[in-house]
């Protein structure tokens, strides 16, 4: 019965993070789709980074650098947490500037775990 349990919070859990994954990808495809209306003023940090890829590439770096210190500087979870959320929401606004779906991501991560390594490698070797 507890197992039960465990299994409906982890399906939950699941349903939210992909729902929270789809709703970001939905917010930065309408800022997207903002850019051709008039600016008035300065436009939103999303719309900047949709607008300038250095820009978005920099942030990335950066964003990335700044998780991979929460592990050598031993950081508690909630930094490592706030750190990949920079991490994922500048790298799906990268994603949206190529018009790459979050299902396009999920899909090659389901791919993957259906393959061993050993797989993956001889498919990118016959590939190259």
């Amino acid at each position: 019965m507890a197992f039960g349990i465990l299994r409906e919070n982890k399906v939950e859990g699941n349903k939210l993070a992909i729902s929270t994954l789809f709703s970001l990808e939905s917010t930065i495809s309408q800022r997207k789709a903002e850019l051709a209306a008039e600016q008035n003023g300065k436009p939103l940090w999303t719309k900047r980074l949709l607008l300038d890829n250095k820009l978005l590439c920099s942030k990335i770096s950066e964003e990335a650098d700044e998780l991979c210190r929460t592990l050598e500087e031993n950081e508690d979870k909630s930094r490592n947490a706030s750190e990949m959320a920079d991490v994922l929401y500048h790298t799906m606004i990268l994603l949206a500037n190529k018009d790459v779906k979050i299902e396009d991501v999920m899909q090659v991560l389901r791919q993957r775990f259906s393959q061993s390594g050993v797989e993956k490698k001889r498919g990118r070797i016959s590939q190259g």
